[in-house]
């Protein structure tokens, strides 16, 4: 992926950004199915595991209408992240 800090990669249905402090963003501005999901967060994740000192930290943000139309692949997805993978994994949803 080669994100840096504040370096944004764009799609039409989402944006992936890397701040100062090496915390991932995910914004997910329309509807994506869950491989695109999973295959973005991959990504991301991999890039700030690159950095043994600090655990990876995520953050997921997603409208209150996308929610509703992804609710149970959101759900489901960020509990397997919680539970099963070495991090921190928030989930944001905006109004």
């Amino acid at each position: 992926m080669g994100l840096s800090n504040g370096d944004v990669k764009e799609n039409k249905s989402y944006r992936i950004m890397v701040d100062s402090e090496g915390t991932g963003h995910i914004r997910i501005i329309r509807r994506i199915n869950l491989k695109t999901l999973i295959e973005i967060f991959k990504d991301l994740y991999l890039e700030l595991k690159i950095n043994p000192e600090k655990k990876p930290h995520i953050i997921i943000y997603v409208s209150h209408s996308v929610y509703g139309e992804m609710s149970d692949n959101m759900k489901h997805f960020h509990d397997f992240a919680v539970s099963c993978v070495d991090g921190t994994f928030d989930l944001t949803v905006i109004s």
